[in-house]
């Protein structure tokens, strides 16, 4: 596990630094990921969600999704490589499956600028715009949410 959670932290870092920076100046992706998380400490918080992870061919880990049991997704990032080959849909549509199967009847979420048209492709709405600070600098995002009902 303890690889898994060191790959999951290499696609956080390099999404927001390779995929996230066409909508994020460098200042702010610095802030968002400043280095490449400690997988040790990520592995105790991500106990926290439901966390699915994406193969390539070769077995290795290319997206991640991490989900509350009350249907809020918390994080949801791919490789600069994976990235428009339905990877991120494929583990979407799971975790909205999920949510489903447990009778939940809205799902939430805080989108990033570059999060928020695959979530409004997907039926979902944004609630209000915010900012939000990371390491003294500011983000904007999203708050958004999709009734399942």
């Amino acid at each position: 596990m303890a690889t898994d959670t060191e790959r999951v932290c290499l696609i956080f870092y390099r999404s927001v630094h390779e995929v996230a920076r066409s909508h994020y100046d460098a200042a702010q992706c610095d802030a968002w990921a400043p280095r490449i998380p400690d997988a040790s400490r990520w592995l105790v918080s991500l106990r926290e969600f439901d966390t699915f992870v994406a193969v390539n061919e070769a077995d290795e880990a290319v997206a991640w999704i991490a989900m509350t049991s009350d249907g809020y997704i918390d994080m949801l990032f791919c490789l600069p490589e994976a990235v428009g080959r339905g990877v991120a849909t494929h583990l979407y549509l799971m975790v909205e499956g999920i949510a489903l199967e447990r009778g939940l009847h809205r799902m939430t979420a805080h989108a990033s600028l570059l999060a928020q048209p695959f979530f409004l492709k997907h039926g979902w709405t944004i609630d209000a715009h915010e900012m939000h600070e990371r390491n003294g600098v500011r983000l904007p995002r999203a708050h958004m949410s999709k009734s399942l009902a």
